[in-house]
This record gives C-alpha cells, structure tokens and sequence, in this order.
C-alpha cells in the first residue's frame, strides 16, 4: 500500500468510528459493588479526573500499524465538550493531508491533495474502510484531554490494580462489562482504559505511557490505542495546550468547491 493511500485510509478510519455512533453521549454511573460502595468511589474519581478540561489542543507525531505495515505521520488537533474534534493528518514536511472535524451534529473529511469533500449529517450512518480501529471520535477527544471515555454503566466493581500503585474498577451494564479502568492510586490520571463490546470482547485498549503537567492538568504526553486485531495508533505529543480559546467554526468543514 503506498504511503498516501494509508495516509488516507487512516483518516477513514477515525471517520467511520465516528459515524459508528452519536456523539457525547455522557456516562451513567449507577449501582455500585464492594465495601463501603468502593466501586461507586472509584468511578466518581473516574468521571472527575480532568472533569475541568474542557478545551485541548496540541501537535506531534503518530504512528499507525496495520497487518505488518506502518505509517508514520504528523498530526494537530483541536478538541472541546461537549463532542467536538478537528484533527488534522500532516505529511513529515508539515504539508497538510487530510483533516477529520465533528461539531456533535455530523462529521467531515477533507482530502488536502484532492480537494475531495464528504460529510455524514446526522452522525449515524458508515463509511466503509478497507479496516477499522473501533475508536469513536468522542472517545479520541476524551483520551486526548486525560479524560475517561463515556461508557453507558449501570455498576461499578472494584478490581485490583496491575502494579502496586494502581486501583481498577470494572463498569458494566447490567452483566455485560462495558469497561475497564485503571488509574494512579495518588494521582490524578489514568493508566489503562479498555472498552469492551456487548459480547465481551475487547474493542480497543488505551495505554497512557507517558503524561506531563499542562496547567492544572495531568495530560497524555504518549498515548498508544490498540485493538484485538493488532491495529495500533501511537500518539506522541510534543506540545500541548489546556483550555485555551476557540475560535468560532473550528469543528465545521466546508467544501472547497
């Protein structure tokens, strides 16, 4: 596959999890499992960790993987809440390739070298790709900002963490594990999220392997998301700004024609 065609098939990609669903839809928490309703205190420090943070912005580099294949790419992008995301693929020159943007209502891709345009309105309907990285563009937005993704929950049970200095906590809707996350025992950040599908299998898995301190916040400086499949998406930050100012029409896309 030549390099542009994967540059663009990346972008589709991060398209069609977007039109897999509606945007920002807020997570529920509900009953909780445990002593002393531990469950329902660890999803509350869930649900508050960067509650605050409601503008991001940054730049750096990505990295895709892909059936043994690899691209490498530059990348900025712009995120607010509720639900809206501009993110922009550049070449390694800077050169802008293709840029994705959702303003809660629909979504549009932009293709640079083309000058082709399309866009899905209500944000329901799929555009097929040759692969797919289960990740909504909400669920992106919220990675980005060190926030936790919005799981539809009804229960929250304690688990133990992976290492000494992790607490866990599994949300499920009704039976079904929806989630499962794991967050610094004195820190304000997270370092493993995964999101399950109804049928209990993995849909994709977060790991924070880096963060840094922007303002107030605790942020991902390397971000890596993978799938069951073996399809992974490596962020690597290298600036990044907290609620700063966003201009107005930043989330539309118009057709250049």
């Amino acid at each position: 596959m030549n390099p542009y065609r994967l540059t663009l098939l990346i972008a589709l990609l991060l398209f069609q999890a977007a039109c897999a669903t509606v945007a920002d839809r807020a997570s529920r928490p509900g009953e909780t499992a445990g002593p002393a309703g531990e469950g329902a205190v660890l999803a509350t420090r869930c649900e508050n960790v960067n509650r605050t943070l409601l503008s991001s912005r940054g730049i750096g580099r990505l990295e895709f993987s892909s059936s043994g294949r690899t691209q490498r790419l530059r990348f900025a992008w712009v995120g607010a809440f509720p639900g809206k995301l501009r993110v922009v693929l550049l070449g390694l020159d800077g050169r802008p390739l293709v840029t994705v943007a959702t303003d809660g209502n629909g979504i549009c891709l932009l293709d640079h070298t083309t000058g082709k345009f399309h866009r899905e309105s209500p944000p329901g309907g799929r555009l097929k790709a040759l692969a797919d990285l289960p990740l909504h563009l909400d669920a992106l937005a919220r990675l980005l900002a060190g926030r936790m993704p919005a799981f539809d929950y009804n229960r929250a049970e304690p688990i133990e963490g992976r290492t000494a200095v992790e607490d866990g906590v599994v949300l499920k809707k009704w039976w079904n594990r929806v989630g499962r996350v794991y967050l610094h025992e004195s820190q304000p950040t997270f370092t493993r999220i995964e999101a399950y599908r109804q049928t209990g299998e993995l849909r994709y898995r977060a790991d924070i392997k880096k963060t840094r301190q922007v303002k107030a916040f605790t942020v991902p400086r390397i971000l890596a998301i993978h799938d069951d499949a073996g399809r992974r998406l490596t962020l690597d930050i290298e600036r990044y700004w907290a609620n700063e100012p966003v201009r107005p029409g930043t989330f539309r896309l118009e057709s250049p024609e």
